[in-house]
């Protein structure tokens, strides 16, 4: 009989402080929670498979899964493992639940998408930014959080209208502690651009963004502001940037990046499943093969 437990309340390998810190925020609600959370499922005391789940920037409601691990052979325990983590989120309040996977991950994609009936709702494209030419005629400003409301709504009406009820945010999502700038028009009276650049380590960071159809072009020199921003605080750092095609203009986002060179690194599939969606009910390990750790930030 598989027993699924939240990973505090296992022979876990952390040290007492860690596990207060986990402890109080099992206990927490959604809104307060301030860490991921992380389930296992175990056989005879013995455990089998790992779940985590990330808030997605900040959010008290839509959640990512961040990782997935199981025991050779267990990929059956997937299944109980994500259902249980979405029967538990949904009762305490939460609406939508998406992962991210490399779409050369058959084995997760059928895992996602057959078995656990995930809707395929986008595709997420990472570049690398490798060292460039900094010189660039754009100035980003510093993101104020006065800016949150008019920034949150010029980030939703920059989403497809058939994606915008999954991936549209509020606007305490923008007061984030990442490094926020924003682009105006000359008169700075208008939002033209909005560019966040998140990091779980200070040595990897994504740039989530969202700009205006018309300033495309602009893409470019503010990713050269970006890295001379870093450059300037790190030594080393490694700088990527996400297109994400649930936006409207993210295919003329791609061809500039393409154009200029920049790194290609992977296309993933963006599975989702919200509370409209019927659900489908159907060293932690030895030998343990991991199938899905997303390194990147939610």
């Amino acid at each position: 009989m598989i027993e699924i437990k939240n990973i505090v309340f296992t022979n876990c390998k952390k040290n007492p402080l860690t596990k207060l810190f986990c402890f109080v925020n099992y206990l927490l609600p959604l809104r307060l929670k301030y860490a991921n959370e992380s389930f296992v499922a175990l056989i005879n005391r013995t455990q089998q498979g790992l779940i985590t789940l990330d808030k997605d920037t900040k959010s008290h409601t839509r959640f990512k899964i961040t990782k997935l691990i199981l025991e050779e052979n267990s990929t059956s325990i997937a299944n109980q493992l994500v259902n249980y983590v979405i029967s538990r989120y949904r009762a305490m309040g939460a609406h939508a639940f998406y992962v991210v996977i490399d779409e050369k991950s058959d084995i997760l994609l059928n895992i996602f998408k057959n078995e656990l009936n995930f809707r395929a709702c986008g595709c997420e494209y990472l570049y690398k930014i490798n060292s460039i030419n900094t010189s660039c005629t754009l100035f980003l400003k510093p993101f104020k959080k006065d800016l949150a409301k008019n920034v949150c709504n010029f980030y939703n009406e920059s989403i497809n209208s058939f994606n915008r009820f999954l991936f549209s945010r509020e606007t305490y999502q923008f007061l984030n502690k990442y490094e926020k700038f924003v682009f105006y028009n000359d008169n700075e009276n208008k939002i033209l651009g909005y560019f966040e650049v998140a990091t779980k380590n200070n040595l990897d960071y994504y740039i989530n963004f969202s700009i205006d159809f018309a300033y495309n072009i602009y893409l470019t020199d503010a990713i050269k502001f970006i890295y001379s921003k870093l450059k300037q605080k790190n030594k080393n750092f490694n700088l990527y940037i996400k297109v994400k095609d649930y936006f409207m203009n993210s295919k003329e986002l791609i061809a500039i990046l393409n154009e200029n060179n920049m790194e290609f690194v992977s296309k993933s599939r963006i599975l989702a499943k919200d509370y409209f969606k019927e659900i489908k009910e159907d060293n932690l390990f030895k030998s343990a093969k991991i199938i899905f750790n997303d390194p990147t930030t939610a």
